[in-house]
């Protein structure tokens, strides 16, 4: 009870003291007292809602495209290309070689070597030790031979020589082409050959050159027969009957009318003091490496062939 009464009293005081004590003493002391401030008002000031303008959007001009000018590509001057020196002219009388096929296509790759080859015993030396069975019908025996050793090459038979132990003999056997110096023989002669044939080719040139100014010497033909000057006649179909009499009647043999490339023209010519017709053809003859190209004259005295000579050396054809 008393603590309810405590507080009513503090409440009294209190207020009596606000009332009465505190208003002179704040009067004195320069306060005010404490008036409660209203909350102000706001004042929303009504704005009216724009009008609606329409405004009209033109779409802008579209500019005329005009055709995009490339400039024109700039063309660098080419190079000067250096100039090749012109090749000397070409001498009307200048001695052309001959060509000749390689070893590989005259032998057909050593399968097949020329059989002119073989028309005398070849004699090769074997490269190794080795026993070769020989046979004469139905004969046969072994020989031994040594590396080093000589022996007769007769014929050819695939990659196989047939051999004998001499150049006479009769027996006969097989060694390979690759266990004998066969083919270095082979070659050695058929380099050989192309040298004299480009020199042979080279001779019948330059007789050739000197056949113009021979035939400025010879006499003018005479009328009649009988004698050198008489001018031999080509046939129409370009051979000479003169020189076919000649061939048939076997004044000469290599030369035969199917071998004949070709008919040279006739020409009078002084030749070692003499007088004759000369007329050149050129044909093909078998040697023991294949088949060449050969040129021959007939040379024509007193109305008949007096002899054939191969053009450039003179040495007469069999």
């Amino acid at each position: 009870m008393k603590p309810l009464i405590v507080i009513i009293l503090a409440a009294a005081v209190g207020y009596v003291s606000y009332e009465y004590v505190y208003p002179p003493f704040a009067e004195m002391m320069k306060f005010t007292k404490h008036v409660p401030v209203e909350p102000k008002k706001e004042v929303v000031a009504v704005v009216p809602a724009p009008k609606k303008v329409e405004v009209k959007v033109e779409p802008a001009p579209v500019p005329e495209m005009k055709p995009e000018m490339k400039p024109e590509p700039k063309t660098e001057p080419k190079p000067e290309m250096p100039k090749m020196p012109e090749p000397p002219p070409v001498d009307p009388n200048a001695f052309v070689a001959p060509t000749f096929q390689s070893v590989e296509e005259v032998t057909q790759n050593w399968a097949a070597v020329p059989k002119g080859f073989f028309t005398k015993p070849v004699q090769v030396t074997i490269n190794k030790d080795m026993k070769v069975q020989m046979q004469m019908g139905k004969a046969t025996a072994a020989s031994d031979f040594k590396a080093g050793s000589k022996i007769y090459v007769m014929d050819q038979v695939g990659a196989n020589l047939i051999v004998g132990a001499a150049a006479g003999s009769p027996m006969r056997g097989q060694v390979a082409i690759d266990d004998t110096d066969f083919k270095q023989v082979f070659i050695t002669g058929y380099e050989q050959l192309k040298v004299a044939r480009t020199e042979a080719a080279r001779r019948a040139h330059e007789y050739q050159l000197g056949a113009a100014e021979r035939a400025k010497n010879a006499p003018a033909p005479s009328a009649g027969g009988g004698s050198s000057n008489d001018k031999p006649i080509k046939a129409e179909d370009g051979t000479y009957p003169l020189l076919l009499a000649s061939m048939k009647s076997g004044e000469v043999t290599e030369i035969k009318p199917d071998n004949i490339k070709s008919w040279g023209d006739p020409a009078q010519e002084k030749i070692d003091g003499t007088e004759y017709w000369t007329v050149n053809v050129k044909y093909e003859t078998q040697t023991m490496f294949g088949k060449f190209e050969t040129e021959a004259q007939a040379r024509i005295k007193n109305g008949r062939v007096d002899k054939w000579v191969y053009t450039g050396s003179g040495e007469v054809v069999p």
